[in-house]
């Protein structure tokens, strides 16, 4: 059927309508214009269940699709992080700057050896608080000690 021929149908069912009116009196006038009016409702019923059913098919679209926006952005922004402290790291490693790693390993090994320093001096006790101080010469017996001004040159000395 085409366009024109529903048209030309329509025509003729409204005239038809009104042509039952003009015979029956206004009481079927009055009734033809309540099954309009009761027709209208179940139409604008139907039309307005079918857009909050269409609406809504369509937020949980948009909804469905930002997650997964925002999940893909997530992944992104993630890897793009990796490859960042990937290639910073590589960069320090390179002009020698120490990892955390290794930096704690020679914390440890600082702390071990301090600890050795310790119970070496500890273990020395007395006999080291009897020994002279480092760069001060000790007399002996039997040998001269130079004075500090003297400079020796091949055995001579420049004061002489």
């Amino acid at each position: 059927m085409t366009l024109v021929d529903a048209v030309h149908q329509i025509w003729l069912a409204g005239l038809g309508a009104l042509a039952r009116a003009q015979k029956q009196g206004p009481k079927a006038f009055e009734s033809i214009i309540h099954d309009g009016a009761s027709f209208v409702e179940r139409s604008r019923g139907e039309a307005e269940k079918q857009v909050r059913d269409a609406i809504s098919a369509v937020q949980s679209a948009v909804e469905v699709g930002m997650q997964t926006g925002r999940d893909q952005a997530t992944e992104t922004w993630d890897n793009l992080e990796k490859i960042f402290q990937s290639r910073v790291q590589r960069v320090l490693h390179q002009v020698g700057v120490p990892t955390a790693s290794d930096v704690a390993t020679l914390t440890k090994r600082v702390a071990a050896l301090n600890a050795s320093v310790e119970a070496l001096a500890r273990s020395r006790g007395a006999a080291g608080a009897r020994r002279a101080p480092r760069g001060q010469r000790v007399v002996r017996r039997g040998t001269r000690a130079r004075p500090a001004t003297q400079a020796h040159a091949g055995g001579v000395s420049a004061t002489a």
